[in-house]
């Protein structure tokens, strides 16, 4: 009776400090980023730049940014 007292305890531990950590947890989506640039003529990619990390509001930005047209060149974020 004793060992199923304790296995119920312990479980209930478990199930109760998964709950807190769950809930302590940032609901918040990053994604990794990168500057791409195309060649406006062919659409062929000319240049990628490494990705980096961007969580909420700058991510948001990331991937509602228009692209940049310098003249035969079209720039963009890309977010995957």
């Amino acid at each position: 009776m004793k060992n199923s007292l304790a296995s119920k305890s312990i479980f209930m531990l478990l199930l109760l400090s998964g709950l807190s950590f769950s809930a302590c947890m940032p609901d918040v989506d990053c994604k990794e980023c990168q500057v791409v640039t195309y060649d406006l003529s062919t659409g062929q990619e000319i240049s990628r730049e490494s990705a980096i990390e961007y969580c909420g509001s700058s991510l948001d930005e990331k991937e509602s940014s228009d692209p940049v047209i310098y003249g035969n060149e079209k720039i963009v974020w890309e977010c995957y």
